[in-house]
């Protein structure tokens, strides 16, 4: 049984407020090394590190463009990855329990980790911890794949995931997701990924007596907090070509036409760049972007307007197609894992609006409420076109199944009447982090008529509720 609790503010700070301070006595051995590494003592002095170089507590491993691994005297193995600041925080082994230490801090990059015997006995004695989470050890098989976010998976055992926020226990073979470190983990069904084992040139040697195993991939952030790419260890990524995806898209048809919706699944994506360039469902449906007029993604959701566009064998076949404004990406696979909560979504990004009468667009608001428990949608949209900012809002239901939602707009500020319009969308992430939507609605205006756009929604860290 999955257990969430509070976590007591002393155990919080005792992760991070141990003083860094050198011992004579080393922690590890460096077993290999490839390109230039160093260690960064407290005092702040540096020196390179090659095989056999001994680091304690208060070293800070800096790998650059190379790697590492060490062998620390309890039997734990540690494997830096390119791009990685690893802290010795606090560490002591002399085998007793109570006094054994074992205090880590990954400060950026990736690290991969087969633990020793400190901890063992007295699980208050590991702590490893990022600027999202601490993770805290119970005997048990793990891995974990962190960039701004942490996703959790457990082997055999149960492992701890702490935050300012709370505590989540993860029992044997379930997953769990931090997206920061305000906002309580919380289980899920998508598994992280343990990679392949480091390579090393260590010869000889005992094999440490336990096999519990963890994976990270670390963050950098600049000066105002926000997320820095490291090379090769691109935290989040972009979206790539593949298949799996959903596109939604709602367009106009050519003359002044009122155009129609498409809703795709499963289809297989061609992606350049930050564009969507056609979706394939594989039997014969191939919908192609023509010229694309506005395009972006996050990595986790993509979108933009194709100024035109050929569609055959969807519900489009054979239209004249103007002004799609699509969202893409891949759902979330299994919104019951949310446990129910309640989310606020802000918007994060939008296309231009377009409209039938050939009216400029302008910029867009808005926020999307998602209830995970009684799967319900409500939206509300500021769309701004030629110079009338049209206030529309609406409500509609989730499909637990798809992660799919649809609706229809019943107010609207700004109309000539009671708005006919709607909305669909998807969830994507894997704990539902995005939602993408595309709209329409009739103004009533003459000039303006029918709107049409795409916005995509970010899920708040305030928004959440047990």
């Amino acid at each position: 049984m999955t257990r969430i609790f509070r976590p007591v503010p002393l155990a919080l700070a005792m992760a991070a407020a141990f003083p860094l301070t050198v011992t004579a006595e080393s922690a590890a051995r460096v077993e290999f090394t490839a390109g230039e590494v160093r260690a960064v003592a407290a005092d702040g002095r540096s020196r390179a590190l090659t095989r056999g170089a001994q680091v304690g507590s208060g070293d800070t491993i800096d790998t650059g463009s190379g790697r590492a691994q060490m062998r620390f005297t309890d039997g734990a193995l540690v494997s830096l990855q390119p791009q990685t600041q690893f802290r010795i925080d606090q560490y002591a082994f002399a085998g007793k329990p109570d006094e054994d230490r074992g205090f880590f801090n990954l400060i950026k990059g990736g690290l991969r980790t087969i633990t020793g015997l400190v901890g063992k006995a007295n699980r208050s004695n590991y702590k490893l911890t990022t600027s999202v989470a601490t993770i805290g050890i119970r005997g048990t098989e793990f891995s974990v794949a962190y960039g701004n976010s942490i996703n959790v998976t457990t082997g055999d055992g149960a492992v701890d995931v702490c935050n300012g926020a709370g505590c989540l226990t993860v029992e044997d073979g379930q997953s769990a997701y931090v997206a920061d470190q305000n906002t309580i983990p919380v289980i899920i069904e998508v598994k992280t990924d343990l990679p392949p084992a480091p390579p090393s040139n260590a010869s000889g040697g005992v094999e440490p007596p336990v096999r519990d195993e963890v994976f990270l991939v670390g963050d950098e952030r600049d000066d105002d907090g926000d997320l820095v790419a490291l090379d090769g260890l691109d935290p989040q990524g972009d979206l790539q070509s593949g298949d799996g995806y959903y596109v939604y898209g709602q367009y106009t048809e050519q003359y002044g036409g009122y155009g129609g919706l498409v809703t795709l699944s499963g289809v297989t994506t061609v992606i350049e760049g930050s564009a969507l360039k056609s979706a394939d469902s594989g039997d014969g449906g191939v919908l192609t972007a023509g010229t694309v007029a506005q395009s972006a993604q996050d990595g986790i959701i993509g979108w933009g307007r194709w100024a035109s566009a050929s569609c055959a064998g969807f519900s489009c076949d054979g239209d004249d197609i103007v002004d799609l404004h699509y969202v893409t990406g891949r759902t979330t696979p299994d919104l019951a894992a949310l446990g129910g909560i309640s989310a606020t979504y802000n918007l994060s990004g939008a296309t231009t609006p377009t409209a039938s009468g050939g009216a400029p667009g302008g910029a867009v608001s808005g926020t999307l409420l998602a209830d995970f428990s009684s799967y319900t949608a409500d939206l509300d949209l500021g769309v701004t076109v030629s110079a009338v900012t049209f206030n529309v809002s609406g409500s509609g239901s989730i499909n637990s199944g798809t992660a799919a939602f649809a609706g229809s707009f019943d107010n609207c500020s700004g109309c000539g009447s009671t708005p006919n319009g709607s909305f669909h969308g998807f969830f994507a992430g894997p704990a539902a982090e995005r939602a993408g939507v595309v709209y329409s609605f009739d103004s009533s205006i003459g000039g303006i008529d029918k709107v049409t756009g795409a916005a995509v929604f970010t899920r708040g860290v305030s928004g959440l509720d047990d």
